[in-house]
C-alpha cells in the first residue's frame, strides 16, 4: 500500500536549507472515460499522496491501484498542500510523477500526457505551454525511477515544473488536465499509439520541492498532533497509522493507533526522523521532523 511519506529532502544550496514535501490535498476530481483505476474511496486519495512507485523504472510502470489512480480520457484533476503554499525556488518547483515507461521492443516511450496549469486562488488558473508534438511542458511524458530521491530531479524522472515559467512566485492550486488523445491521433506522432492502448493520465504522485507554511494560518479543526517529550514522542489521533522514516525514506517504524499513542525514544534510532500520521476519521495527516538524540 502507498505510505503517507512526506519525507524531508534537505539539499545545501548557497548555504540554505529547503526541504520538500508532497501533495496532500485534492480540490477537485472530475474523472474522465476510459478506465477508472484506482477512483474507489478504498484506494482515492492515498493512492496519489506520498511517493512515487518504488518499483517503477524506465522500462518497468506501475499499475496497481493502489499506488495510482487513473484520471481518464479528458479527465482533470487539481490539487495542492494543505495549509501551505508552493513557492518558485530555484529550478523545478514542483514534479509530477505518471507512469510512462520504454518499451523494450521497440524503445520507445509509452506516453499519456496531460496539460499543467496552476493558480493562487483556485479560481483563476495560468497553463504551462506546452509542445503537442514533442509534449514538452507537459506532464505523463518521462518514466519515473522509483529507487531514487522524489526531490533529486531529473534523475528521480517524472516531469519538472518551473513556475518562471508562467510568471508566478508562488502558487496553491496544481491541475492536471488529460491531454492523451493527442498521440493517437497522427501516426508520425514521435509518441503514436493506437487510440485503443490510450485509457488516459495515470497519477502516481506530485513533488514538492519548495513548499511554504509560514504564512499560511491552519484553520482545520483537528485533534490530530504530535509533541515531542523528553523520553517520548506523543501522538494525539482518532484512529490511523503512524508511520516513522529515516531520511534516505526507509520505515523505520510503524502502527496503528487510537485515541493517545506514545513512542518511546529508545526504540527509534539516533537522527533525523520523520513522522507522517494519519487520521483515517478525520482524513488529516500531518507530517513532522525531528532530532532525536536520545
Amino acid at each position: 500500500m502507498k505510505r503517507f511519506l512526506f519525507i524531508l529532502v534537505f539539499l545545501l544550496s548557497n548555504s540554505f536549507l529547503h526541504c520538500g514535501t508532497f501533495i496532500d490535498t485534492v480540490y477537485s476530481f472530475i474523472p474522465g472515460t476510459g478506465q477508472n483505476a484506482g477512483q474507489s474511496s478504498e484506494y482515492f486519495p492515498k493512492n496519489i499522496f506520498g511517493t512515487p512507485s518504488c518499483v517503477a523504472s524506465w522500462t518497468i510502470p506501475e499499475s496497481r491501484p493502489e499506488e495510482l489512480c487513473s484520471i481518464g480520457i479528458g479527465g482533470e484533476i487539481i490539487v495542492g498542500i494543505k495549509n501551505g503554499v508552493i513557492r518558485n525556488g530555484e529550478g523545478v518547483d514542483f514534479i509530477i510523477f505518471e507512469n510512462a515507461f520504454q518499451r523494450l521492443i521497440d524503445d520507445k516511450i509509452f506516453a499519456e500526457p496531460a496539460i499543467v496549469s496552476v493558480s493562487q486562488d483556485g479560481v483563476n488558473f495560468i497553463t504551462f505551454p506546452y509542445n503537442e508534438w514533442t509534449l514538452e511542458g507537459m506532464a505523463g511524458k518521462t518514466p519515473t525511477n522509483g529507487q531514487i530521491s522524489s526531490f533529486d530531479y531529473p534523475n528521480c524522472g517524472g516531469d519538472g515544473f518551473d513556475l518562471n515559467n508562467v510568471g508566478l512566485d508562488y502558487i496553491t492550486h496544481i491541475k492536471i488536465k488529460d491531454a492523451s488523445l493527442i498521440v493517437s491521433i497522427n501516426e508520425t506522432h514521435p509518441y503514436y499509439q493506437p487510440s485503443f492502448l490510450v485509457s488516459g493520465f495515470d497519477l502516481d504522485a506530485v513533488a514538492v520541492l519548495y513548499p511554504d507554511y509560514s504564512s499560511i494560518i491552519d484553520q482545520t479543526d483537528t485533534k490530530l498532533s504530535i509533541q515531542e517529550m523528553n523520553d517520548r514522542f506523543v501522538i494525539n489521533l482518532i484512529r490511523g497509522t503512524i508511520s516513522v522514516y529515516n531520511l534516505q525514506g526507509i520505515l523505520i517504524y510503524s502502527s496503528e493507533a487510537s485515541s493517545l499513542c506514545e513512542i518511546p525514544k529508545s526504540i527509534l534510532p539516533k537522527g533525523f526522523l520523520i513522522f507522517s500520521i494519519y487520521d483515517y476519521s478525520t482524513s488529516d495527516l500531518i507530517t513532522r521532523k525531528f532530532l532525536n538524540l536520545y
